[in-house]
């Protein structure tokens, strides 16, 4: 996956939470659009930096489209692995 940045963000539950942005591979029904995974979570904002200094602070929204699918796909797990063994054989 190609990573973009990281981000703390003031999560839910009164403290930080570490994430990184990076694009969906080839392989996904998302395939190049923002990927948002979550990394860590921290007490206060001081401990996320100490931990992820060149993350930026700040929160980041990942909006992902689906109107790029096709609409006789039934069976979105098979289409997926399909993608994947066409990506990891024919690359």
């Amino acid at each position: 996956m190609q990573v973009m940045s990281n981000h703390i963000e003031h999560n839910e539950y009164g403290g930080f939470s570490v994430y990184e942005l990076g694009v969906y591979p080839r392989s996904s029904v998302l395939a190049g659009q923002t990927r948002k995974t979550f990394l860590d979570m921290f007490n206060t904002l001081e401990q996320a930096q100490a931990a992820y200094p060149r993350a930026d602070v700040g929160c980041d929204v990942a909006v992902n489209t689906y109107d790029h699918l096709r609409d006789d796909v039934d069976d979105m797990e098979a289409y997926e692995q399909d993608c994947l063994r066409d990506e990891l054989y024919y690359e």
